[in-house]
């Protein structure tokens, strides 16, 4: 576990798609409520990815649509980014 802060997070979130972080929950889709597309969902992957330094499987990216499931995935199953 990588003992992520989920207000961080959601401010990070927040910065990246310009949606007041108060409006982010676990439950938030990324898609219906973000108005992300799959580039979108790309983008957002790869600056957390930057942001944090950990990588996650592409494979289980794919099922995700919520903010709460992002979160998990990283703080579960990320890996750091090697150098």
């Amino acid at each position: 576990m990588n003992n992520l802060n989920w207000d961080e997070f959601v401010q990070n979130i927040s910065d990246y798609v310009g949606v007041d972080k108060e409006e982010i929950t676990r439950d938030t889709d990324v898609y219906d409520d973000l108005y992300l597309d799959s580039l979108g969902l790309f983008g957002l992957g790869s600056q957390i990815t930057e942001i944090y330094g950990l990588n996650v499987p592409l494979s289980l990216v794919a099922s995700i649509s919520k903010v709460g499931e992002i979160f998990d995935l990283l703080n579960e199953k990320g890996t750091p980014v090697e150098e």
